[in-house]
């Protein structure tokens, strides 16, 4: 799966992959689908997007591919509300998505 707007490609992990997969089958899950549709588009023009809160996760670098690690928003003020966590990479102008989760 690969999504395509901006300057960034956006490619996914295997977990990050079945995880929006599993979002994006759940008919129950409306809202959410159109939220992380949304966010993935703005991590495809500019990760820094004010809506994405993009900030680095150091905890998570060592467990990622020992990579530097980022969190964005899917959604916010909501219980459990979604993160994407992401690196830069593994190409010039490719994001990795390695999860979408609840917030952790």
């Amino acid at each position: 799966m690969m999504s395509q707007g901006g300057p960034f490609e956006i490619i996914f992990s295997t977990d990050g992959k079945e995880q929006t997969r599993e979002i994006m089958e759940d008919a129950t899950r409306e809202g959410l689908k159109k939220q992380l549709k949304k966010a993935l588009r703005f991590l495809s023009v500019n990760p820094n997007h004010p809506g994405l809160q993009s900030h680095p996760i150091p905890q998570f670098d060592k467990i990622f591919f020992g990579g530097r690690v980022f969190s964005s928003y899917v959604q916010n003020n909501t219980p459990q509300a979604h993160r994407i966590l992401w690196l830069y990479g593994p190409k010039p102008k490719q994001i990795t998505v390695v999860a979408v989760i609840p917030h952790y």
